[in-house]
């Protein structure tokens, strides 16, 4: 069991640093990178606005529920 849970995390650090340099590479060394700023910058914002979004249903459904 814990052979196949250290080769999930190696897999997982292996993919991360392949995605890490392709992202790198597309930002850098490619005619692509104004795009890639662009959908880093709205996932980015689309993150942020999403925790809000979850805090404000989460503050929403437990008032409800300390009222009854």
């Amino acid at each position: 069991m814990q052979y196949r849970r250290r080769a999930m995390g190696i897999t997982v650090f292996l993919i991360s640093i392949s995605l890490f340099i392709l992202y790198a590479w597309l930002l850098l060394a490619s005619e692509w990178s104004m795009i890639i700023i662009k959908y880093t910058t709205l996932m980015l914002v689309a993150c942020i606005v999403g925790v809000f979004a979850w805090l404000g249903l989460s503050i929403a459904m437990t008032e409800g529920k300390q009222e009854q």
